[in-house]
């Protein structure tokens, strides 16, 4: 390698304000990985980092051209881009700058499932010129209007009739800065997600999620996630089988993978969405992974660096079990209290609150929003257990907001 075979070089791309990008550096000082930091503007305190525009056409690789790197890894989906063709022009295990625009891009993933015979719901792409309200009667009531390109369910609203979704439609493409929307069945029922690590096409199931308080509408906030899933192994094996299907349409063939899916009454799997990164937030730091050489723990962060640096990555699921709950916000406005985190940090399996957002701060709910306020971690030996504490934390915290007038 470039930098002798002890140390190799990492350059991590994402946003300056990032959850993720301290968990990728520790991770990389774990397995003994030098690192530059990429961000999308100046870090005060650090300035040794380097900045780039991630939104530009065709990404500015001279500003990492001298350091030839190992691997350049995306900490978020803004930087997946640049970290493709910058991972295409230095030779590097990754994917093609094409594969990564099309996984961006939810109308993309829609073709993709169709192409691999994957049960989704129905759907139709809805132009600047075409009627949104026609669409939603098409392909069923309620419908689900979607954005493209955004993340974190910013911009999802669900629809009860054509005119709601004819009203909704200008908001989502001002957010979203789109014409092209996507309108789409809802489906009724719970949630589970897949955590995944492709590698030459390969896709390795890290974790599955359950989401037992899936919302239903109007809008999508995240609420809990508890692994490992209750789902059974036969299940398992079909999202895994279904994702790294969708995966090979759009030319995916390495890196992380987060899928997710609704379970409808009737026991049915439907294909939501991926993105070709892992879990947003804070929610990475709930898993952790047995090292099977060392008995140590690796983290998902680890498990991503060793895959792209050529490393090997095996691992073992954690015993028990593990969940978050992210806080949302139900309606904008500046937050004039937080009670009750004390309390939520002493309930039994509660492991840690996060708390991201201080008083007197403007708050945005969906679909306007595009953050969370916190998160509240559990750990415990089965997910019952860590779904019942997580129940009384959301039942024990409360964030008191001053409604906009």
């Amino acid at each position: 390698m470039s930098h002798g075979e002890a140390t190799k070089l990492v350059v991590l791309a994402g946003p300056a304000d990032s959850y993720r990008l301290g968990p990728f550096r520790r991770a990389a000082a774990e397995i003994g990985a030098s690192v530059v930091v990429l961000t999308d503007r100046p870090l005060a305190l650090n300035r040794a980092a380097r900045h780039t525009d991630f939104d530009r056409l065709n990404p500015d690789l001279d500003v990492i051209a001298d350091l030839r790197p190992d691997a350049v890894i995306a900490t978020d989906a803004v930087a997946s881009g640049f970290a493709a063709a910058a991972g295409m022009a230095f030779g590097l295990r990754t994917n093609s700058p094409l594969a990564v625009s099309a996984a961006r891009d939810k109308g993309q993933q829609r073709l993709a499932a169709q192409r691999a015979g994957v049960r989704q719901p129905d759907f139709v792409l809805v132009t600047a010129d075409g009627d949104c309200g026609a669409a939603a009667f098409a392909v069923g009531l309620p419908a689900v209007v979607k954005p493209l390109r955004l993340t974190a369910s910013r911009g999802v609203v669900r629809v009860e009739d054509p005119l709601d979704a004819r009203a909704i439609a200008p908001l989502v493409r001002e957010l979203s800065g789109e014409s092209t929307l996507l309108i789409e069945q809802f489906i009724p029922g719970g949630e589970v997600a897949l955590e995944g690590l492709l590698d030459d096409g390969h896709l390795h199931a890290l974790a599955f999620y359950d989401k037992p308080d899936a919302p239903q509408g109007p809008t999508f906030p995240e609420t809990t996630l508890i692994t490992p899933s209750q789902l059974g192994i036969a299940w398992r094996d079909n999202l895994l089988a279904d994702t790294e299907a969708i995966c090979a349409e759009l030319g995916l063939r390495h890196g992380p993978v987060h899928a997710e899916f609704r379970i409808d009454d009737a026991g049915q799997g439907w294909f939501l969405e991926l993105a070709a990164r892992t879990i947003g937030g804070r929610c990475a730091s709930l898993l952790r992974f047995r090292d099977p050489h060392t008995n140590g723990w690796r983290t998902l962060e680890e498990l991503v660096l060793r895959q792209a640096l050529g490393l090997e990555f095996t691992h073992e699921a954690a015993e028990g079990a593990a969940g978050v709950w992210m806080i949302f916000i139900t309606h904008s406005g500046r937050l004039i209290a937080l009670e009750g985190v004390e309390e939520v940090a002493a309930l039994p399996a509660i492991t840690e609150v996060a708390i991201d957002v201080a008083v007197g701060d403007r708050v945005e709910a969906l679909p306007r929003g595009d953050r969370y306020p916190g998160f509240v971690f559990a750990r415990g030996d089965n997910p019952t257990e860590v779904h019942v504490a997580l129940s009384k934390a959301a039942a024990t915290l409360r964030l008191v907001i001053e409604p906009e007038r």
